[in-house]
């Protein structure tokens, strides 16, 4: 059974799920996007042992092989991804914003208004005009 237990491994079975690579690719990629210097002895192992697994395959053009996910493989990343969900909700709840007018939840980049003394967070500024013309509307009847 294939262990991720790391966020070298995280990450290539992410950017396998997004598109097919070969190791060079893989790697630099997976070195992108943790900005850590990656080697060959992080990917080619791991892609072995996806291998071994049947949850990758390759197609090889002269030296270089091509990597992409099994029918196993994108089952597994899903699940994987699933397992990981629960933490990645956790660590980010304090950090979600519901708009005050229609209550979607807003990660970054929410839009403040003062509105009756009080700062309240929108989504856009469309829903802080809506909810400002319906606090007038309720005063007006």
């Amino acid at each position: 059974m294939v262990k991720v237990d790391s966020l070298v491994k995280l990450h290539a079975l992410i950017s396998l799920n997004n598109k097919e690579k070969n190791g060079y690719e893989l790697m630099k990629e997976v070195e992108e996007k943790t900005n850590k210097k990656i080697s060959a002895s992080h990917i080619y192992p791991f892609l072995k042992e996806l291998k071994e697994n049947y949850l990758v395959s390759y197609r090889q053009f002269g030296r270089e092989k091509v990597y992409n996910l099994t029918e196993a493989g994108t089952k597994f990343v899903n699940d994987t991804l699933l397992k990981f969900n629960d933490i990645i909700q956790e660590s980010l709840k304090r950090k979600i914003t519901k708009c005050t007018h229609c209550g979607c939840e807003v990660y970054n980049n929410k839009y403040n208004e003062i509105v009756n003394g009080k700062k309240l967070a929108f989504c856009c500024c469309h829903c802080a005009d809506s909810y400002k013309k319906g606090i007038k509307h309720e005063h007006n009847k």
